[in-house]
């Protein structure tokens, strides 16, 4: 799940990004949270208050608090979060290289660049921070899990299969592979059993069984199918019926 916040006085504005964050979300199956602030002080509490985004689309004129001044307040406390400048004017520009600032987009906003710029954020958040972690024989391994097609478990071997054909294994339970997934923001499904699958790797799906970008088709039981179905759907942001 990416966490945005859109902070912005004007309604057209942040009803704009609202909706335009939704329907990227529906398109790419990228499952996607945001919460709306009217004011920079607004925002500046939520954060102080313990609150953390990924992704940060921030006025730099608003009556209640300059987009600055707030974003000088988040670095504080965030140094991860990717800001993004919304603005009707460019006289801003150098001021933001200080604040280590991702992108700025000038008002009226245009939605092929939009989408651009938030598809090259969501990329640089999944592969900033999330990797899984095993450990075998006493050595500590990590991998991208944007690197991960999928895990199958057999017996206490759990098998990493790789995007790129390659194939790593070590020892565990393909629940506890699932519990330190569960927060990360690629999202894993249960198809079955012995199967945990990149929601991003599947090409095609059926009731009975899923396939992969690189023609590898694996089954979902009849355990699972309803849970898969339903959590598959709501990545697309609505069932699908098959």
């Amino acid at each position: 799940m990416i966490s945005v916040a859109v902070c912005d006085d004007e309604n057209t504005i942040t009803n704009q990004i609202e909706t335009l964050l939704s329907d990227i979300s529906k398109r790419e199956g990228i499952p996607i949270d945001v919460d709306v602030f009217y004011s920079g002080h607004a925002l500046e509490q939520q954060i102080l208050s313990g609150k953390q985004y990924d992704l940060i689309y921030l006025d730099i004129q608003m009556e209640s608090g300059d987009g600055i001044t707030t974003a000088e307040t988040i670095r504080k406390t965030d140094e991860n979060a990717l800001l993004i400048f919304v603005s009707a004017y460019d006289k801003y520009m150098m001021e933001l290289f200080r604040l280590d600032v991702f992108s700025f987009m000038k008002k009226p906003i245009e939605t092929a660049r939009f989408e651009k710029i938030f598809l090259s954020a969501n990329q640089r958040i999944c592969k900033q921070r999330f990797y899984f972690i095993y450990r075998y024989k006493n050595a500590e391994y990590k991998i991208p899990c944007m690197d991960i097609m999928y895990f199958e478990s057999n017996g206490r071997k759990i098998s990493i299969h790789r995007r790129d054909g390659g194939t790593e294994s070590f020892n565990g339970k393909l629940s506890e592979v699932e519990k330190q997934l569960l927060a990360g923001k690629i999202p894993f499904l249960r198809t079955h059993k012995s199967y945990f699958v990149n929601y991003h790797c599947i090409k095609a799906r059926t009731k009975t069984e899923v396939t992969l970008t690189d023609g590898t088709k694996l089954p979902v039981s009849k355990y699972m199918e309803n849970s898969f179905g339903e959590q598959y759907g709501r990545l697309l942001g609505g069932e699908i019926n098959v």
